[in-house]
Parts: C-alpha cells; structure tokens; sequence
C-alpha cells in the first residue's frame, strides 16, 4: 500500500495544506511545535476516525484534541494506492458522531467506492487502531510494546477468525478470575471460605452427643415428676373437703363470734369509764353514792366552763391597754379546737375579727403615745426655725467679712447666729431627755402589767388542762352507753340469750377438732408444694425445650455442614477443571506463538545486529517481550541503558511489522525514533531506514539537522 499525496482542510494547527509523498522514503525536518505529531496522528485518523469520546482527558478524548479552537469542524483527504488501483479517502468529524462523514472514491473513475466501509483500516491492516498505533506508528515518546488479540491473529494468519483471537484475552482473564474466585489458598477464594466455614461448622458439632443424653435425661426426670403430681391430686382434694366443712363450721358459729366480740366491747367500755371516775375522785370514790357520780363531774365541767370565759374576758381587756392580745387569742383558739364544748367567744365565731380588732387597737395606742410624746419635745418647725435663722447670720458674717456692704457690724451677726443655733441645739437635748424618761415610765408599766396577763395565763392553762380531761371523761360514757345499746339490740334480733347459750355448749365441740386455720394452712401449704412441683416440671419442660432447641440448631448445622462440603467438592472439580483448561489453553497459545516468534526474534536480531556492535544474546516470550542472556541468566531490558532499550523496542517493532505485512506492507510513521541514540548507532539506524525504504514506504520526521536522512 502506498500513500500517494493528502490534503488537511483543518486538522490541529494544520488548515488547507497539501503534501505529495514517494513510494520509498518521505523524510521531514520540521521544528519543534511544526506540527509532527499531528500530521502522524492525520492518517490514523483518516483510516480508523476518532476515538475516547466519552473521555474527560484532552489526550485521550481526539476528538477535542484535534479539533480547532474555533470549534468547525476538521478533516481532509487522502490519495492511496493499493496493487493497481487507486482511492481517494475523504474525512470529516463534526462536535459530535453524528456529525462524521465518511466517502471512498475510485481515484481513476472518480466514482464512489463500496469496496471498503467506514472502517476502512481495520479492513485494509486487519488490525484495530490500537494495534495500528502500536506497530506503524513508532515515536521517541513512547517505544514500548505490548501485544493484544488483533496482533497475534494477525501475526498467526488468522485475522479472517479475528473473534477467536480477540476473545482469548478474555477468556484467559475470565479463567483467572475464575481460579481465583474458586482458589482454595486465597482468603478470598469461594473454596477457601467454604473450608472455613466446614471448619466452623464442624467445631459446633463436638457436643452433639452430650446433647442428645442430657435431652433424654430430663425427659425421664420430667415423666416422673408427672406421675408424682397425678398421685398428689388425691391428697389435694382430701384437703379441700375437710377445708369446706370446718368454712362450713364457722358460718353456723359466725353469730356466736359477733354476740361475744360486742360483749367484749361493751365490757371493755364500761372498764374504761369506771376507771376514769376512779382517777377523778380518787379516795372518794367509793365514798360518793353511784347515782351522783356521773352528775359531779358534769356540774364541774359546767363551773369550769363559766370560769374559762370569765378569766378570758379579763385578758382581753388587759390586751386591748397594752395594745397586745396575741396570748389570748391563741388559747381562745385552742379551747375552740381541743374542747368539745364551744365557748362563746364573738372572734372564734366571725373570720377576722380578732385580726382587725387587734391592728384598731395598735393604731390607737400609737396615735395616743405620739401625742404624749409631743407634750414632752419642743416641736420640728420651731427648731429647723431657729437652726435656720442660725445659718442666716452666719452666712451674713462671712458675707461682710468679704466685703458685703451691710448697716451692722459683722461680730453682731456672729453673735446672734450663735445665740440661734446654742437656742435650738438646747430646745433640742431637752426634749429628748424628757422623751427617755416617759419611755422608761411606760416600759415600767408594761413589765407589770405583763406580770399580770402571765398569771392570768398560768391560771387559764390550768382550767383548759382540767376542762379536757373532762371532756375525755364524757366521750368514754358515750362510747360506754353506745355499746351497751349495740349489744342489747344484737341479742334481742337474735333471739335473746337462750340462743347464744346453745351456739356456745357447740363451740366447745368443734374446738376439740382442728381448726379452720389449720385446715387452711395445710390446703394452702398443699397448693404452694403443689404449684412449686408444678413449676419444676415448667422448669424441666422449659429446659428439655430450649436443648432440643439446641439439638435442632446442631442437626441443621450438620446439614449444613453436609451441605458445603458437597458445595465444596463441586467448586474443587469446577476450579480443577479451569486450571487444565487455562493450562491447556496457554499450551495451544505457545504452539501458536511458535509459528512467528521464531521469525521475528531473528529478524529482530538482524536489525540490532545492523546497528549496534554490542555482542548480546536475546530471548522472546509468547507474548513477544524481550529479554538478554547475561552470563548464563536471563535479564529483563531494564538492565540495559535508555539508549539500548529504545534501539530493541525499535528493531523489535520493525521485526513485528515484517511478520504482520509479508506481502502488501503497510506504511511506518516514525516520529524522531533515534533521538535517545549515540552518533554511531543513530547513523546506522538511518541507514537501515535507507534500505528499508527500498520495500516500503516510510514517513520520517525530525527536528534535528544531524537526524535527518539523506536526500
């Protein structure tokens, strides 16, 4: 295939250019920034149009790589020749897919072309752009190669079959992953977990036996202790039986029981009243006639009553002079309250009352200890009078002493402001003597009359503690005669004493047998073993439940166990089998390399050979990577200088594109391949290209004079 001539309506920095090429060498010296790089990347373009459109990266996306600033769109055309015939490719790309166009022409006839489609070098190469980039298009920036499935097949003669080779990257990836998923010696190997999870599993089931028997053992234990409880229930309703009859019993004895506790009630009452009138007449209690025993301690109470009242009011007036009557206020309130009889006191009976009466007689004796202090003090005006005028004639003696023209001498108003402020301070201390001696007068005559209301007081008590001892006296005759009442209607509903006679002479009978407490006592202390046997059957259930429990979870576990080895055995033969085939499949790739590493190792060592004198032995993988032979060892390329590893990279992709394109070659783009090299290898390596050019057609560029070809 030869490149006749092309024309770059807009592609990058290139806009209306045209270029006619030879069939051999095409050499250009342009500077650095003329453009190189993009008129490589043109015919690559042209022939396999733009990719990475989707991608963010400037470099990638070629789309807006290429594509000029001011957003038109970009393109051209070139005139190749393949055998005899001619064609004409004509290119377009927009902003978007959409907007490509793509048109073949017959140079000759001028007609358009059907004889290849818009993806014209794949069909023309039988390689995808990726492998054209990496095997025609060789630069200084990156000479590093790595093959895929478009190049083996193209390497093998199998390009017509490209699916086959292209797919078997994948399905080498898809078994390693494959492998690895089902690796038994990787954590996260399916057949990895599956053992730990056995292991797992396995570890749970060691007290599966133990559990067994401790299930049948509290079985037994439970079967027993329900034959226990069914023999029980006999005993059980014994219990009842002699519990309702002795219920029984004490329902016929019920009325008996209420006739003796009222009795005992009345009796009580009648002990308590007769020991206070013991208490309150004391010796003369056996001397006092029954009949007037109950009515002396009534009059009594009614004398003390009277004197209450009386010695009441007698504090009150007391009060009302001294302006005080908080003491009697408060016994009043006490009778009123501890007292059942209510006496007749006019502030107990209206709110408020002793309150008001007490702040009325407050106000008063204030208001008449202000006038009487008055009579003994000269009053305020008088004294801030004279004080004032005092001042006056002070202030006068100052003035005319600085110069204030007055008619009087200025000793003259000294004089008299001295006379006035002697006068009121005398008027003054004066009546503040006369006010502390009638203040100590009036203190005087409240401690006395404070002695008095105090023995008044002690006198009151006195009456009040007596007056509620009686009034205690009273409620136990009350309580006395309401029980007596109590107690005689009881016996008349009933039938009179005879009854009762009867129910006791019974009574006596049925004491001799147990009583209805004991019976009780035995039935609930029944129930409580009884319900405490049933709890431990509850118990024992309980357990035997939450074992078998247990033993349910452990057979499931056991099945599960069975279950993953059997998961297990069937991923250790899936994973066997992705290894033999893996194996097998890297076999039939080896074979299949064999056919063109051969070929292309040795054209690889002509090349070398052609251009550097270093005696080095190489080796070739499948994959078509290269190593050297160092005293006996093989070494990756890393070992050698830069310079050497490009000058391999570059024989080796020389070699490769001989191997691909035997009979119609391809076109090589070299941009500044040799510029890592010394003077004397990059002079043969221009050399070989000279002789190259002979079979095929090359594109040269550099930026360098002394890496130029020759004309």
């Amino acid at each position: 295939m030869i490149i006749e001539a092309c024309h770059i309506a807009q592609f990058g920095k290139w806009k209306d250019a045209d270029f006619s090429f030879s069939p051999g060498k095409n050499s250009f010296l342009w500077d650095n920034g003329y453009g190189k790089t993009s008129f490589i990347y043109f015919f690559k373009l042209m022939f396999y149009g733009v990719s990475g459109d989707r991608k963010q990266d400037l470099e990638e996306n070629e789309r807006k790589h290429y594509m000029p600033f001011q957003g038109a769109s970009f393109g051209g055309r070139i005139i190749f020749r393949i055998g005899e015939k001619r064609y004409r490719l004509e290119r377009s790309f927009g902003l978007k897919k959409s907007e490509d166009s793509f048109r073949l022409f017959d140079e000759d006839s001028g007609k358009e072309s059907k004889d290849y489609s818009e993806n014209i070098g794949e069909e023309l190469f039988s390689l995808d752009a990726e492998s054209f980039q990496r095997v025609c298009m060789i630069s200084h920036e990156d000479l590093h190669f790595s093959m895929n499935s478009r190049m083996h097949a193209k390497l093998g003669n199998v390009a017509e079959d490209q699916e086959d080779m292209k797919k078997f990257q994948q399905v080498q990836t898809i078994l390693k992953d494959g492998i690895n998923a089902l690796s038994p010696n990787r954590r996260t190997g399916n057949i990895f977990k599956l053992k730990m999870q056995e292991e797992e599993l396995s570890s749970g089931l060691y007290g599966k036996e133990a559990l067994e028997n401790a299930v049948l053992s509290i079985e037994k234990e439970v079967l027993s202790l329900t034959e226990k409880e069914a023999r029980r229930k006999e005993e059980g309703k014994a219990l009842e039986a002699e519990l309702s009859q002795r219920i029984s019993e004490k329902d016929s004895l019920g009325k008996w029981m209420s006739y003796a506790q009222k009795k005992e009630e009345w009796e009580k009452a009648e002990y308590r009243y007769e020991n206070a009138l013991k208490w309150y007449y004391q010796d003369r209690f056996s001397e006092i006639p029954e009949e007037k025993k109950t009515l002396l301690w009534k009059e009594e109470m009614q004398s003390l009553q009277e004197q209450i009242r009386s010695i009441k009011k007698e504090i009150e007036k007391a009060s009302e002079i001294g302006g005080e009557n908080n003491g009697v206020e408060n016994i009043g309130i006490e009778v009123g309250k501890e007292g059942g009889i209510v006496l007749p006191l006019e502030e107990a009976s209206v709110p408020g009352a002793s309150r008001a009466k007490k702040d009325t007689s407050k106000n008063e004796t204030f208001g008449n200890v202000t006038k009487e202090m008055g009579q003994y003090g000269t009053s305020p005006v008088v004294l801030f009078a004279l004080a004032g005028l005092g001042l006056l004639f002070v202030l006068l003696f100052f003035g005319k002493l600085f110069g204030m023209p007055l008619g009087l001498p200025s000793a003259l108003f000294l004089l008299l402001g001295i006379l006035s402020l002697s006068l009121c301070f005398f008027l003054w201390w004066s009546g503040e003597q006369k006010k502390r001696t009638w203040k100590e007068k009036q203190e005087e005559e409240e401690g006395r009359q404070r002695k008095q209301q105090a023995i008044r007081f002690a006198s009151l008590e006195e009456l009040l503690s007596r007056f509620h001892k009686l009034e205690d006296m009273q409620d136990l005759e009350m309580e006395a005669a309401g029980r007596k009442e109590e107690f005689l209607r009881f016996v008349e509903e009933e039938g009179g004493e005879q009854a009762f006679s009867l129910l006791e002479e019974k009574q006596k009978e049925w004491e001799e047998g147990p009583s209805l407490e004991e019976s009780r006592r035995k039935l609930e202390e029944f129930r409580k073993e009884e319900e405490e046997r049933r709890e431990e059957i509850r118990k024992k259930r309980a357990e035997r439940e939450a074992k078998v429990r247990d033993l349910e979870f452990l057979e499931e576990q056991e099945r599960l166990l069975e279950q993953k080895k059997e998961e297990r055995e069937a991923l250790e033969k899936r994973y066997n089998l992705l290894q033999k085939t893996k194996a097998y499949l890297e076999m039939a790739k080896e074979r299949f390399a064999l056919q063109y590493k051969e070929p292309i190792l040795e054209a690889f060592q002509k090349y070398f050979q052609s251009i550097c004198t270093e005696p080095l032995q190489f080796q070739m993988s499948e994959d078509l990577e290269l190593s050297f032979v160092d005293r006996g060892l093989s070494r990756e390329q890393g070992y050698l200088s830069e310079g050497l590893q490009d000058l391999c990279r570059f024989c080796q992709k020389l070699a490769i594109f001989d191997a691909m394109f035997r009979e119609e070659k391809a076109f090589l783009l070299l941009d500044d391949p040799f510029s890592h090299l010394d003077e004397k290898n990059g002079a043969r390596a221009r050399a070989l290209l000279e002789e190259l050019a002979k079979s095929r057609q090359i594109f040269y560029f550099t930026c360098s004079e002394e890496r130029k070809l020759s004309d």
